[in-house]
């Protein structure tokens, strides 16, 4: 990626299949300590993803295909952690989220919590918790290290041919 920037499948137990994270190769706990190079080539590269992703579940999912793309950054991680992390661990790193058609209805589904209703979106990294990622995109013990490097090796293939 441009700008000493690094793409990886997201390893977290709430990721599924196409769920990236960017992140500066070098230690960044900030946007605000990026370096100028890092800083510039930050939106080009999450246009680059968003491009490949789409191009890659058209070709891999043709039936259900990418609607909408989100990019989340956060240091806590309140999906999956009790308590935040100490703030020495924390690394800059940029989730990179597809919402495909069918995770899409699966993410409309409303949620009440203490008189807030939270969809679309905000839904998204629940929807491992629960059991509701559709097969072709769960990541499990067995099927995890296949499907990301297949999804990888294309990401890495086609962000290195443009220009």
């Amino acid at each position: 990626m441009a700008g000493d920037w690094v793409v990886n499948q997201y390893g977290g137990p709430e990721g599924f299949l196409g769920w990236l994270a960017l992140q500066p190769r070098f230690h960044r706990k900030s946007l605000s300590e990026l370096k100028e190079a890092e800083a510039k080539s930050l939106g080009p590269n999450l246009q680059a993803l968003d491009e490949v992703l789409k191009h890659y579940w058209t070709h891999q999912f043709p039936d259900d295909p990418i609607e909408r793309v989100y990019v989340v950054y956060m240091f806590e991680s309140p999906f999956s952690e009790p308590q935040p992390k100490p703030e020495d661990n924390f690394h800059l790193h940029i989730h990179v989220i597809p919402r495909t058609k069918k995770l899409g209805e699966l993410g409309r589904l409303r949620v009440t919590r203490n008189g807030v209703t939270w969809n679309d979106g905000w839904l998204m990294p629940r929807l491992m918790e629960h059991g509701m990622v559709p097969e072709p995109y769960l990541l499990t013990l067995d099927n995890r290290v296949p499907r990301a490097t297949s999804l990888m090796d294309y990401v890495r293939h086609e962000l290195a041919i443009r220009p």
